[in-house]
């Protein structure tokens, strides 16, 4: 009887492990780690080179936000510093930088998209980690 009961509570621990291990996988898989910003209504426009861009703060802001969004996956960040604005154009990229685990790590950031009137352009742009 002892040794059913012990059977069944190991298998039942491995299943859950188990199951668990796929939806973070899944999960891991599925995580673009992507924004879009509207910076016409925010107020959020600058200019680099002459052209419109996210500001850094912001996408600080987003990075240090959305970096781990499940807490059993990817590692935690601080201090993100990005050095300078993301144009508003389709490939354009930076690489910010942020503080986790005593070191320094590179955060590869790229626009993926620019829709709308370009005045007023909405921006989505995506990190890797």
């Amino acid at each position: 009887m002892q040794r059913g009961f012990l059977v069944g509570a190991v298998g039942g621990v491995v299943t859950v492990a188990a199951v668990t291990g796929v939806v973070t996988w899944l999960c891991a898989a599925k995580d673009l780690q992507h924004t879009t910003v509207d910076p016409v209504a925010q107020g959020l426009y600058v200019k680099a080179d002459g052209r419109l861009a996210v500001a850094h703060t912001i996408l600080e802001a987003r990075i240090q936000g959305w970096y781990h969004p499940l807490p059993w996956l990817g590692r935690e960040i601080h201090d993100v510093s990005c050095p300078s604005h993301l144009k508003a154009v389709v490939g354009a990229a930076e690489t910010c930088t942020a503080r986790s685990d005593g070191g320094r790590i590179s955060i590869p950031v790229r626009v993926i998209d620019v829709e709308g009137d370009p005045a007023r352009p909405r921006v989505t742009w995506k990190f890797d980690r």
